[in-house]
């Protein structure tokens, strides 16, 4: 297996790295920090289309919390979008150290 076969969210891990490469981190006055930066081609849509699904997956979980006997889930929008960016870094750096600890990387 190369690296180019490693798949996270059914997307090249390889591609949502470089997307993730061109982002530059920013310190906000409030203490929040924030990423920013120009994405595209192929990069940029591997990222965005796993981001895409993780967020439609979270999405469902929340509307499921609503239905009898569970605790509702009422993050918002701009919640659910920074827990999937969280959830698409640990995914990254799972599947790469994965592929790291079969080759001997």
């Amino acid at each position: 297996m190369t690296i180019n076969d490693v798949l996270v969210e059914d997307e090249p891990a390889v591609l949502i790295l470089e997307a993730l490469l061109g982002l530059q981190l920013r310190d906000e006055t409030d203490g929040m920090s924030s990423l920013s930066g120009k994405i595209g081609g192929d990069s940029g849509a591997a990222l965005l289309h796993a981001l895409g699904r993780i967020t439609a997956k979270l999405r469902a979980d929340d509307m499921r919390s609503f239905l009898p006997g569970a605790t509702p889930n009422r993050r918002t929008q701009e919640q659910r979008e920074a827990d999937a960016f969280v959830i698409l870094a640990d995914r990254m750096d799972e599947a790469l150290s994965e592929w790291r600890a079969r080759n001997g990387s």
